[in-house]
């Protein structure tokens, strides 16, 4: 990287992923050109060699520049002074508005991962991982605070973290039929219902008849 300039570097960057994923919504990443990407970037092609070396950078820079934005603005949902269920429900609804704010790049970052070099996909499965960690603080400052019962907190901030990209990737049939804050009050519900301290009916797998099963750990 010719550019030395860190500040400069990372605004750069950032219009660079901004005019990337434009370009990648519509002819995908490996048909994209850099050609294109610095058009859509309104940089020239010999510039945007200045801040990266080639278009897999880009792909890894989008894909970390979209967990930033997703990581930051739940982050910015805890409120120290609130109690841990607050916090975790201000967190969930700010999760499936991120993934209807921000489908496509969800998308685009699932489909295209794989393609990644292997240091840059470690980096940022590594990001996910701390995201998943994240999530299991918020539910087991929740079990400890007795409003949830839950043997495995980091099971179900795995689930929670695939339900949010149910929006992205089943959006299109849902939002014809529901609205955009209806699906995401029974989303939530879903998640309440799972990790609240209270017995669960269920079927016996020998005889099938109901019996009762408390989750208290």
């Amino acid at each position: 990287m010719k550019i030395q300039n860190t500040e400069l570097i990372e605004k750069k960057q950032r219009q660079i992923c901004r005019g990337a994923m434009k370009v990648f919504k519509t002819k995908g990443f490996h048909a994209a050109s850099m050609r294109e990407i610095a058009e859509a970037c309104q940089i020239s092609l010999g510039s945007l060699y200045d801040y990266i070396e080639k278009k897999d950078d880009i792909l890894f820079l989008v894909s970390q520049y979209g967990s930033n934005q997703i990581y930051t603005r739940l982050r910015e949902q805890i409120d120290p002074h609130a109690e841990p269920y607050e916090q975790f429900i201000n967190v969930l609804k700010e999760l499936f508005r991120i993934s209807i704010d921000l489908k496509d790049e969800i998308m685009f970052m699932y489909a295209e991962t794989r393609h990644l070099a292997k240091q840059h996909r470690k980096e940022i499965l590594h990001q996910d991982k701390e995201f998943v960690g994240f999530l299991e603080s918020l539910i087991t400052r929740c079990v400890d605070a007795g409003a949830f019962a839950c043997r495995n907190p980091a099971i179900y901030a795995t689930i929670i973290s695939f339900l949010g990209t149910i929006i992205p990737m089943r959006g299109w049939d849902l939002f014809p039929k529901h609205s955009e804050e209806e699906v995401i009050d029974e989303l939530i519900r879903l998640i309440d219902a799972g990790l609240a301290p209270a017995p669960r009916p269920v079927t016996s797998s020998s005889s099938g008849s109901p019996s009762t099963v408390s989750e208290n750990p």
